[in-house]
């Protein structure tokens, strides 16, 4: 384990965070390398899947959950792909950051600098939620390097958040209880009716995060990308987005994604909110699996 120490609080809060990590890194259903990358902007670690001559997928975590919250479609993608699951710099997980992300193309940079470090040209890419935006700003500004992105309720991006984001975003990190942290801020981006699907051990790693991280450095709050910048997309994309998502209107950033992407595929997961990998993995896993081998 890479010593995180002088980012959190204390070593205690480290602890507490790193043993949460590895409770919800035992739901991983398949073998997996924990593997540590060096950049500019600190050490990455990336769990690694899969055959080792599959093609390559990157897969970019949602905010705050780190690449453990992919443990419900690993097994499916790592089937027959070479799936590396990324702890996204700057966040509470398992990456050591020591430098800020004060704009777009720094997020470029150390993802460039990643793929060099595992030896990869060109890669599929997933994210969720903020790790959809990376996923965007990426293929925005180095699209040779991108084969394919799929964009799982991506924040911001096309639209932006409800206020009602805003608002529980801020009380989970202004109260800090294990209450507000996770009932009303964390459950609330899952369905009702989906709450036993995603595990109390992601939600407690969560908790210890926003309770123990310290935010020694500067990292970008996901935005809503241009009109000209979305023109550029040229690669196959797939947007899917849950039918009961709460973060903004799910419509709207259909509408604007085909409007400025048009050859982009577009999906609902029937009752999932924000976690749709979760909520419903069998529909999310059937539709990435078959947008690849299109």
């Amino acid at each position: 384990m890479n010593n995180q120490s002088t980012l959190f609080k204390s070593l205690q809060h480290e602890k507490n965070y790193m043993n949460a990590y590895e409770s919800t890194l035992s739901l991983w259903p398949v073998p997996y390398e924990s593997i540590y990358v060096e950049t500019d902007y600190g050490t990455t670690h990336v769990i690694r899947s899969g055959p080792a001559n599959g093609e390559p997928i990157i897969l970019l975590n949602g905010f705050g959950f780190s690449a453990t919250m992919w443990y419900p479609n690993i097994k499916t993608l790592s089937a027959d792909y070479q799936v590396y699951a990324v702890d996204v710099m700057g966040e509470f997980n398992r990456s050591t950051v020591k430098a800020h992300f004060r704009e777009k193309k720094d997020y470029v940079n150390w993802l460039n600098q990643l793929l060099d470090g595992l030896n990869i040209e060109q890669a599929i890419f997933i994210g969720h939620s903020n790790g959809g935006w990376h996923t965007l700003n990426f293929t925005i500004h180095m699209q040779s390097r991108v084969k394919k992105i799929v964009l799982l309720a991506p924040a911001a991006s096309f639209t932006s958040f409800s206020k009602q984001f805003g608002i529980r975003l801020l009380a989970a990190n202004i109260i800090r209880t294990r209450l507000v942290i996770i009932d009303f801020c964390a459950r609330w981006f899952i369905a009702k009716e989906n709450h036993h699907r995603v595990s109390d051990k992601l939600l407690e790693q969560f908790y210890y995060g926003i309770v123990g991280f310290g935010w020694k450095y500067k990292i970008l709050v996901p935005s809503v990308f241009s009109d000209d910048e979305l023109k550029k997309v040229k690669v196959p994309a797939l947007l899917m987005i849950g039918d009961k998502e709460v973060i903004y209107k799910p419509q709207r950033a259909f509408d604007r994604a085909i409007r400025l992407i048009p050859h982009i595929k577009t999906r609902h997961i029937t009752g999932a909110g924000h976690a749709l990998n979760i909520e419903n993995s069998e529909e999310v896993n059937h539709e990435v699996i078959q947008f690849l081998v299109d």
